[in-house]
């Protein structure tokens, strides 16, 4: 940011520009003074977007980029403004916002516009136009807040819990309003349940939609499940339809009563209605969308029903990630004391996935980053390392959560969501975030092409589940993945993964679409499996069964992982049903070995995962053993890996994979560089379809893009592998210290002998301080015979560019914090500088100490990741710039 101009201040308070109170004596005239944020972009370091080809990245899409929630405090927005925003978000490599209009910010009420009056949807319409003219979408909640609903929705539309009292179910409203509504959005929420509950709201927003011309979003955005409610008008008409009797015969049952088998087989088939009629009022909402030329964008996590159909159910499924994930990267800073309890489950995760390459939605959408750390902790590295760990499990489309929209111009720290990155342009991180999206846009350019390529369809046995403990709802959340985690289902699925064989889950809904030809299980959405693993499942519908002995009639092997299911669920004509599942397993036919043959395919039974999964011809990737993480996507012409190096080692060795071919391209997604791999085949390089070897050299934290061409030899440069050409060299002397842009003043320049913080060079403006500060050294490097050089910055807080003699070498945002300078570093002297920004934590604790009125927001106003009020002022100062130690590798490329 520019630094302060006290005549400007003058100026500002004379014409009342600023926002919040007048200045208290804790305050300073910076504190308040309206700026615009103008960070130095890092277009020198950017490689060009992908034009295709074999050795080239993809073309780039709006939905390759990422996307982020998009707040509207208060919908105070102005055309100017909103094209300030987007213009903003776009030159930083943002592709997608999602519009949701929140509580405003106090102060700025004579600024706020009613959702979906005439005045806000000139606003809306407005930002869906300039988001087209930039090449962005942008998705909307048909709501405030979330939970849809607002002012129009009358008590009997309302939310409904259940209670059974003197032998009767009473429903009763339960309140619920919409969360963190915005002006014109207060009011109770909607019956997600209910057909005419939700007729209604879609009604009223089609008519707003009408009368205020508004243009179609991409998506319309149906947020996690959080509706407290259990019960609608049409429940009981809907269970009798769906499940074949009347379930207020039964209500001492459902209120846990009376013979225990029949208390749980009565509150299955309650949890299966309520799963359906939500599914059924998802679908309603998709037809809507359709109508007026809009999808559905939607989270189905939360909800009391089957996540896999209602996941499907959209258009664009989107999973959350709620908290801080481990990883062993060295370096990689995980804080205790700034990260939430949370249990984090990519097995959950891959429920969104799951559904999208089931059903063949292209892309499959994260929230991600909510309360990855507490405000202004979360580093570029976090944000990076949390976003392969999805990408890896299937997700395609990184949405940060994410940036308020704020004015121009307006004072430090800006508008803010309680529970937010802040991925926002007043934020230091932003300032090197381009290269960060970069990297996530060729990432997810290459996860957007073709179809998955996973081997197992793992099959989720929810009436496990629903005939389980207790008598209400089952919610399925993100927050306490316990339902998936301790179950045989995801013991299944997470040995699979760290033993390195690729799956889907599939419902039982899903499982009727599936089809067997040309050797291989195909689903609705054209992806191909090798096989089904049934994961010790206790309860089965005779429908489910059977269909699994249809498909492997037809060719397929059904691989069952500790015994057949023994029981049917819920209890209409529950001993029939039984007796005719016991009828289609008992006529399986198993030799010694756990193998029936049925039809042209066979049923295997077991206790190993890993024989069974040989038997079916299932082929392990052995990248896992070297501790990488994979996903594979397969093109007409090759199939694609990508590969991630979440370990404590490096790996610098021959790597066998799974996939066929002839030969292969590297591709590195932070750098852009790609080249034809080194490989070898097992026998005669001539045959095609042979088993490949890859030589990869990968540092924890880094990923790669693999290629395997199956029947053709690809030509071009060659990806080199680099050997130590001596020890390293350590940059010692007297690096001179710049600081050259951010706030909110610049401190003085230092000199430094030995690196460390800047919060130790004794300028108190140097403790509150975030920005960028440039640090230069001049090298004197011996002639060597090296093919080239890699700059090692040692420990870094948190992003850096470098320069080589004035020529910009590279950006670095994560671990390894390294930089090849070949070409750039020459025998003599060399001038090294290197840029690191830090993040705004010392910024907002020194507001904290000082008692500035910053936390100026309705409703929540501001928290800390624990939801206690946020409070910086006792923070210590965060380590903040070039801790080193900085080295230069000299190195040889092998012949």
């Amino acid at each position: 940011m520019p630094r302060h101009c006290p005549g400007l201040m003058l100026l500002f308070v004379t014409l009342g520009w600023l926002a919040g109170p007048a200045c208290s004596a804790a305050d300073r005239p910076e504190d308040h003074a309206p700026t615009t944020p103008t960070w130095t972009p890092p277009d020198a370091f950017l490689a060009a977007e992908g034009t295709g080809g074999e050795t080239g990245w993809p073309t780039v899409r709006p939905e390759c980029r990422p996307g982020a929630y998009w707040w509207w405090p208060g919908s105070a927005v102005t055309k100017e403004d909103l094209t300030w925003n987007l213009e903003t978000y776009r030159r930083s490599g943002w592709g997608n916002m999602g519009v949701v209009v929140i509580y405003g910010v106090r102060g700025e009420e004579d600024r706020f516009i009613d959702l979906f009056s005439p005045k806000w949807f000139e606003m809306f319409n407005h930002a869906v136009a300039e988001a087209r003219r930039l090449g962005m979408n942008i998705d909307l909640t048909p709501s405030s807040g979330w939970r849809m609903g607002g002012p129009h929705v009358p008590p009997q539309h309302g939310g409904q819990s259940f209670a059974v009292e003197n032998g009767q179910i009473v429903a009763r409203p339960n309140g619920a309003k919409v969360k963190r509504a915005g002006p014109g959005g207060a009011g109770l929420a909607i019956n997600p349940y209910s057909e005419a509950a939700v007729a209604f709201h879609l009604d009223f927003i089609g008519k707003r939609f009408d009368e205020g011309t508004g243009s179609p979003p991409r998506a319309f955005y149906y947020d996690s499940f959080e509706n407290p409610g259990n019960w609608c008008p049409e429940l009981l008409d809907s269970f009798r339809r769906l499940r074949g009797y009347p379930l207020q015969e039964h209500a001492d049952a459902l209120a846990g009563r009376g013979d225990a088998d029949r208390v749980r087989r009565v509150v299955c088939d309650y949890r299966e209605t309520l799963s359906d009629v939500l599914i059924e009022r998802v679908e309603q909402i998709v037809g809507w969308g359709k109508q007026r030329g809009s999808g559905l964008r939607m989270q189905a996590h939360g909800a009391p029903a089957n996540l896999l159909d209602m996941y499907a159910a959209a258009a664009i499924p989107e999973t959350e990630v709620f908290g801080a994930s481990q990883f062993d990267v060295p370096g990689f800073r995980r804080d205790p004391k700034w990260i939430r309890p949370d249990r984090q489950s990519d097995l959950v995760n891959r429920f969104a996935s799951s559904a999208a390459h089931v059903a063949g939605r292209k892309v499959v959408i994260s929230e991600s980053f909510t309360w990855l750390r507490n405000h202004y902790h979360t580093a570029l590295s976090h944000v990076k390392a949390e976003s392969d760990n999805l990408l890896v499990n299937g997700i395609n489309c990184i949405y940060y959560h994410g940036i308020c929209f704020a004015p121009k111009k307006t004072a430090w720290p800006g508008w803010l969501f309680y529970a937010s990155t802040e991925a926002n342009a007043r934020n230091s991180i932003f300032r090197d975030v381009p290269a960060l999206n970069a990297y996530l846009t060729r990432c997810q350019s290459v996860l957007q092409e073709g179809r998955p390529q996973n081997d197992v369809l793992l099959y989720w046995p929810v009436y496990d589940l629903w005939m389980g403990d207790g008598t209400r709802e089952r919610r399925f959340t993100v927050h306490h993945p316990a339902w998936i985690e301790e179950t045989p289902c995801g013991q299944a699925g997470r040995w699979m993964i760290d033993n390195g064989y690729t799956f889907d889950f599939v419902s039982d809904r899903q499982l009727l679409n599936v089809r067997y030809e040309d050797n291989a299980l195909r689903t609705a959405g054209a992806s191909h499996y090798r096989t089904i693993v049934v994961p010790a499942v206790k309860v089965m519908t005779v429908g489910t069964a059977r269909r699994l002995l249809e498909l492997a009639k037809a060719g397929a092997t059904v691989l069952v992982w500790k015994g057949l299911p023994q029981d049917v669920p819920g209890w209409n004509s529950h001993a029939d049903r039984k007796q005719r599942l016991g009828g289609l397993l008992g006529r399986l036919s198993f030799e010694p070995n756990g193998v029936a043959a049925v039809g042209k395919g066979k049923v295997l039974v077991g206790e190993d995962l890993a024989a069974l999964l040989e038997t079916a011809g299932v082929a392990r990737e052995p990248l896992v053993d070297r501790g990488l993480k994979f996903i594979r996507r397969k093109s007409p012409t090759h199939v694609s890996y990508f590969i991630v190096n979440h370990s404590a080692k490096p790996v610098n060795a021959w790597v066998p994979v799974a996939s066929r071919g002839r030969s292969a391209v590297l591709m590195d997604p932070m750098t852009a560089r790609t080249g034809v791999a080194p490989t070898r085949v097992a026998g005669d390089a001539a045959v095609v379809d042979k088993p490949l070897e890859v030589y990869l050299q990968m540092q924890p934290g880094e990923t790669r893009v693999l290629r395997v061409f199956s029947d053709k030899a690809v030509g071009g440069p060659a990806w080199p592998i680099a050997e130590p050409a001596g020890e390293p060299i350590e940059v010692k002397g007297t690096w001179q210290v710049q600081f050259t842009e951010g706030g909110p003043v610049l401190p003085r320049r230092v000199s430094m002998d030995d690196l460390r913080c800047w919060t130790e060079s004794g300028d108190d403006n140097a403790d509150r301080f975030a920005g960028a500060a440039r640090y230069t050294i001049t090298v004197d490097l011996p002639a060597s015979d090296a093919d080239g050089w890699v700059l090692d910055l040692g420990d870094v807080r948190e992003s850096a560019r470098v320069w080589i003699g004035g020529k910009a070498a590279g950006l670095v945002v994560a671990h390894p914090f390294r930089v090849d300078v070949t070409g750039l570093l020459k025998p003599g002297n060399n001038e090294i500088a290197v840029e690191v920004t830090n993040l705004s934590a010392n910024r907002i604790r020194d507001l904290d100490r000082r008692g500035v009125d910053w936390k100026k927001f309705h409703d929540i106003n501001f928290v800390d990741q624990m939801y206690r009020p946020f409070d910086a002022s006792t923070w210590d100062p965060k380590p903040s710039g070039l801790l080193g130690p900085v080295t230069i590798q000299p190195y040889r490329i092998r012949e």
